[in-house]
This record gives structure tokens, C-alpha cells and sequence, in this order.
């Protein structure tokens, strides 16, 4: 059975792309992600998915709206990795 040690995310959502990547680990056999509305629950499983499948989450075109643009802080690189 394979299984996954760690994740990290920046530049997705809620994960600003001008800070360091944070980096969840997971637990065997069980991680329980707990939190907070709008803390990132959500994004955390998404990209979990799209690094596992490669699928972005449903309703986003492109990544368009799961991805940083880069254009809303002034600048002309993408600067996201999952």
C-alpha cells in the first residue's frame, strides 16, 4: 500500500506565494485535519488531490481561481507549487 509522508503548499488560495512553503506531515494510518472556517481545510485536500490525480477541484477554470494571479499583487510570475 503506498502512502504519503508530507505535502507542501504555496501560492494556492490561502497559502500566500511570497511566503515560505508550509508543509503538512501525515500520520499512519490516520491525519485529521481540523480547523477553523476559512482557515484552509479545503485547499489542503485539493491539493492532495490535484498532486495525487493531477485533477483541479471542481469549478475552476484553468486553476484560475486556484492558483495566486499573480497580477492581483502587481506581478508577472506564478509563483505556486503543490
Amino acid at each position: 500500500m503506498a502512502s504519503i509522508a508530507k505535502l507542501s503548499i504555496r501560492g494556492v488560495r490561502s497559502f500566500s506565494p511570497n511566503d515560505d512553503e508550509q508543509v503538512i506531515g501525515f500520520c499512519f494510518p490516520l491525519t485529521i485535519i481540523v480547523g477553523a472556517n476559512g482557515c484552509g481545510k479545503t485547499t489542503i485536500i485539493e491539493s492532495l488531490k490535484y498532486a495525487v490525480t493531477g485533477s483541479l477541484p471542481p469549478g475552476n477554470k484553468s486553476g484560475q481561481s486556484f492558483v495566486h494571479d499573480p497580477r492581483s499583487i502587481g506581478q508577472s510570475s506564478v509563483k505556486a507549487s503543490i
